[in-house]
């Protein structure tokens, strides 16, 4: 298995993808992969459609997947507004791959067997997949795509994004090998010697204490440990110093703990959420989720060193002890690069710290990685998907 990638720049499509061709070709020595993952600059509009015949003499036999990106991740590099081209391109050896494309219309329903995944991907449930899931926003469900796999597959992982840079339905470009979609989205999955570990930081720090969900309404949260969340978030104001009084006003969420046994209140552990406002007549909260009573939550705030921290960490622990990854792919929020540290490069640069692999991806409208062996779609984040042999040895 042997893994390179690049990005190409430039106000040109065809100019930036012979780039990464030729850095890809000349540099790397990668010739006849047996797959690329592309993003593409959607500040080339109608244009993105020619990539597949620009890339087709190069590529041969192998596989295209990939999609619209507002900012890319490739090389040693993220470019954040540089138009171009990232490429992954990898020969696989022992792997097969299986694209699919999905339309909201046809998309299973939650409540739908697992029996009708399985024939749609003509997969069976021991195979072992990996999923990338790449959407268009404006068209299809991601969450729905995903929990749908979740229950077909338990036990694989599921990462990917959401395509960026275009938001009016129509506008998006994803490629399924030589075919171009503009709506709806794709998966991929990888089977046999081949393992796609998931690795999510979610760039938030709790504050305060947890509490339960003593009386909601939907995403209407009414009452946390019986009192109205302004009374407690006045309190909460009041304890903080003054850096996260300045974080509070402009980036507070709220951390809810999953169900289950035990419910986990540590760091990275809550499913971080967007508050979206209060109610000034009586006093509710309205959150970016759906709530239950007697759920514990947290309130977080969006904080650039904490995300770091929180990222190396959960690096460090996801390659502790497992075979180490041949390469990655990084899905991060658009939210993330030079606005929340100041420099850019930093997630793929926290990687490249611990393990020096080929990296390529974008800047996302939304990441989608699992907790706690559910996936979600998350807002913020930084996820990756590291990429490594099944068996040692047969890399």
């Amino acid at each position: 298995m042997k893994w390179a990638s690049t990005i190409g720049l430039g106000q040109d499509l065809e100019s930036a993808a012979n780039e990464a061709l030729e850095q890809l070709t000349v540099e790397s020595g990668m010739t006849r992969p047996d797959l690329v993952i592309a993003f593409v600059s959607a500040a080339y509009g109608a244009a993105m459609e020619r990539l597949p015949q620009i890339l087709d003499p190069w590529l041969g036999k192998g596989l295209l997947f990939g999609c619209n990106a507002g900012g890319l991740i490739g090389g040693d590099s993220e470019e954040e507004e540089e138009p171009g081209v990232a490429i992954l391109a990898g020969r696989l050896g022992d792997v097969t791959l299986t694209a699919l494309h999905l339309e909201q219309a046809t998309l299973p329903p939650l409540t739908a067997t697992r029996e009708i995944w399985w024939r749609l991907l003509d997969l069976s449930p021991e195979s072992a997949a990996s999923f990338l899931l790449l959407t268009d926003p404006a068209t299809i469900d991601a969450e729905v795509c995903a929990r749908g796999i979740d229950r077909a597959f338990p036990g694989t992982a599921v990462v990917g994004g959401l395509a960026s840079g275009a938001s009016e339905p129509g506008d998006a470009r994803l490629f399924e090998n030589r075919e171009v979609h503009r709506s709806g989205g794709l998966l991929l999955a990888l089977t046999g010697n081949v393992v796609i570990d998931p690795v999510i930081a979610q760039g938030c720090r709790a504050i305060g204490e947890p509490f339960f969900v003593t009386a909601c309404d939907g995403n209407l949260l009414r009452e946390l440990d019986g009192r109205r969340p302004r009374e407690l978030l006045a309190t909460l104001f009041a304890s903080l110093d003054e850096r996260d009084r300045e974080l509070f006003g402009d980036s507070l969420c709220i951390g809810l703990a999953l169900p289950g046994p035990g419910q986990n209140v540590g760091t990275g552990e809550f499913l971080i959420r967007n508050v979206l406002g209060l109610d000034p007549d009586t006093g509710a909260l309205w959150i970016g989720a759906r709530l239950a009573r007697n759920a514990v939550v947290q309130f977080h705030v969006r904080d650039g060193d904490a995300a770091s921290r929180e990222l190396s960490a959960r690096l460090g622990t996801a390659l502790d002890g497992r075979l180490p990854p041949v390469a990655a792919l990084l899905f991060a929020c658009a939210a993330r690069g030079r606005n929340l540290f100041g420099v850019p490069g930093h997630d793929s640069a926290a990687l490249r710290r611990i393990v020096d692999v080929p990296v390529a991806g974008m800047f996302c409208a939304g990441e989608i990685a699992p907790i706690q062996g559910a996936t979600f779609l998350h807002g913020f984040s930084s996820v990756f998907g590291l990429i490594r042999p099944r068996v040692a040895g047969s890399a």
